[in-house]
C-alpha cells in the first residue's frame, strides 16, 4: 500500500481509482464491508483503490480535541494494508482546504488531482465547506464526468438496530464498554507504547508491572482494571491492565500499569502493544497494601477466567 500524506496542492495520482472518502479512524465492520466492496471490484477491473483520508481529523482541528482518535495512524495504515488497499491519502487539513467550497473541492481535488473512475460513499457523506457538499451534488459531479458512484448502506450492529459508527464506538470505549466496542471494530482497541520506570512497587509485592503513559490522541477509556492481551516483538502474551491514578498511593498522574502472566523479562524501553478486551472492575482507593493485594488476586483471577488463561 502506498502511503501519501500530502496538501491537496502537491496531491497528484494519474492512476485509474476506485475511491471512498472519509476519516477511517475507528476501522469498524461497517468500513470493513465498504473497503471489501471497493478492492473488490477494483481487482475485478484492475484498477487500483483508494481512500482519501484527511489528518489531523477535522473534530482535533476544530475542536483541539485530545485523546479522540480510535486508532493510531500507524494502526490505522496497518489494518487498511491488511485489507489490500492500493493508496491512503492523508490529505492536509488546514484553514486553506476548509475553505474550499463543495464545487471546489470537486474542481481542485476529485478533477484536478485524481483520476477517479468509481466512487463509494455513504448517504450520509458531506463535504466542502460549512459540509455544504451532499450526495446528490456529488451525483450530478459524476454525471457529468461519467464517474460511477456507489451509494452504500452503513451496516447495523449485531445488538440494536442503530448504525455502527466511530462515533458508536467512541462512545462504547468511553463507557468502558470493552467488549462492545470491540465487536464493532475490525481489530481489538489498543493502545502502543514504550515500557517506562515506575516505582517499581509492583516487584515488590510479587506483581511486577510494565508502566506505559496513556498515548493523549488516542481515546481516553475510564480508569479502572482490565483484561489485556499483549503484543511483544509479535508474540502475544496475557495479562491485566490496572489504568488510573493509583489513589492508594496519593499519584497526581495516570498510567497504564500491565501485570503480564508467567512472565519475567525486563522489556524497559520496549514498545508493547496492549490489547483491551474487557473492564473487570472501577479504580478504588485501599486501605494499604494487604488490602490492594488481595483485591490484585481477586481481579488476577477474574482476568484469567475472562482470558482463559491456563485452561
Amino acid at each position: 500500500m502506498k502511503y501519501l500524506d500530502v496538501s491537496f496542492e502537491d496531491l497528484n495520482i494519474q492512476e485509474e481509482l476506485f475511491l471512498t472518502i472519509g476519516n477511517f479512524d475507528g476501522i469498524h465492520r461497517g468500513h470493513q464491508q465498504v473497503l471489501n466492496n471497493l478492492t473488490t471490484d477494483a481487482k475485478i477491473s484492475k484498477t487500483k483503490s483508494a481512500i482519501l483520508s484527511f489528518n489531523p481529523h477535522p473534530k482535533i482541528f476544530f475542536n483541539n480535541e485530545k485523546n479522540f482518535l480510535i486508532n493510531s495512524k500507524e494502526k490505522k495504515i496497518s489494518i487498511l494494508k491488511n485489507l489490500n488497499i492500493d493508496y491512503l491519502i492523508d490529505l492536509k487539513f488546514d484553514n486553506e482546504l476548509t475553505q474550499l467550497s463543495f464545487s471546489e473541492f470537486e474542481q481542485n481535488i476529485l478533477l484536478n488531482k485524481l483520476a477517479i473512475k468509481r466512487l463509494y460513499l455513504g448517504k450520509d457523506f458531506r463535504y466542502g465547506n460549512q459540509r455544504k457538499g451532499n450526495l446528490e451534488t456529488l451525483r450530478s459531479l459524476c454525471n457529468a464526468y461519467n464517474i460511477k458512484l456507489e451509494e452504500l448502506e452503513l451496516l447495523n450492529d449485531n445488538s440494536s438496530d442503530e448504525k455502527i459508527s466511530s462515533s458508536k464506538v467512541r462512545q462504547f470505549l468511553k463507557n468502558g464498554e470493552i467488549e462492545k466496542a470491540n465487536e464493532c471494530l475490525i481489530e481489538k482497541f489498543s493502545i502502543t507504547g514504550k515500557v517506562i520506570l515506575g516505582d517499581q512497587r509492583g516487584r515488590t509485592i510479587g506483581i511486577p508491572t510494565a508502566n506505559l503513559k496513556f498515548p493523549i490522541n488516542i481515546i481516553k477509556i475510564p480508569y479502572g482494571v482490565y483484561a489485556v492481551q499483549i503484543k511483544l516483538s509479535d508474540n502475544m502474551h496475557f495479562g491485566i491492565v490496572n489504568f488510573g491514578m493509583r489513589p492508594t498511593f496519593h499519584k497526581q498522574t495516570s498510567i497504564v500499569e500491565v501485570h503480564i502472566f508467567d512472565f519475567e523479562e525486563d522489556i524497559y524501553g520496549k514498545e508493547i502493544e496492549v490489547l483491551f478486551l474487557s473492564k473487570i472492575r472501577d479504580e478504588q482507593k485501599f486501605n494499604g497494601i494487604k488490602e490492594l493485594l488481595n483485591q490484585i488476586t481477586l481481579d488476577i483471577t477474574v482476568a484469567k477466567k475472562i482470558l482463559k488463561y491456563g485452561n
